[in-house]
């Protein structure tokens, strides 16, 4: 897992998850965290040619949607910002690249299907971005500490029919 190497970090601080997905949420349960649901607003409109490399643009994505829930929770002064001294977020961005191109989360079903075409029968590799960001509050002012990483995944997708293809996404099954 990649949280494996914080995860014991993370254990006595009030934890706030950036996004509202459900498998997030599973993992960090599983790994014994309490946390509190807080989905960041950031607009994922990073420019890809600009990063190096797919891990830097995971990360990237992934540091800037934890911040922008930090920010909005200081400024806001919500509940949780009366123990910022503790708090961490945590966000994970992933993509996958094929072929030098990232490749993200599908807009809708047409998009899903040319997306998975591409992968169909062949290899590529998912990047997960993680950001941690711990905040303090010093005179009214929000501080950070940004810890962020990133783990490569190899994925082999099987061949799949032109059927099972539509099949699958006409399942509503997130990707």
């Amino acid at each position: 897992m990649v949280l494996c190497p914080v995860i014991g970090k993370l254990l006595h601080k009030h934890v706030v998850l950036a996004s509202a997905s459900p498998r997030r949420q599973e993992i960090l349960s599983n790994a014994g965290l309490r946390f509190e649901v807080v989905p960041s607003r950031f607009k994922e409109k990073l420019c890809k040619a600009s990063f190096p490399t797919p891990s830097a643009y995971a990360v990237e994505t992934a540091k800037q949607k934890a911040l922008e829930v930090a920010r909005r929770m200081h400024q806001a002064r919500l509940p949780a910002s009366d123990s910022l001294r503790v708090c961490c977020w945590e966000r994970v961005c992933r993509c996958s690249t094929i072929g030098g191109l990232i490749l993200e989360k599908p807009v809708d079903k047409q998009d899903a299907y040319r997306m998975l075409s591409r992968l169909n029968g062949k290899e590529h590799s998912v990047f997960t971005g993680v950001a941690i960001v711990h905040c303090s509050d010093r005179d009214g002012r929000l501080h950070t500490e940004v810890l962020d990483f990133y783990e490569e995944t190899t994925v082999k997708f099987s061949e799949l029919s032109e059927e099972l293809l539509r099949e699958y996404i006409d399942s509503g099954e997130p990707m």
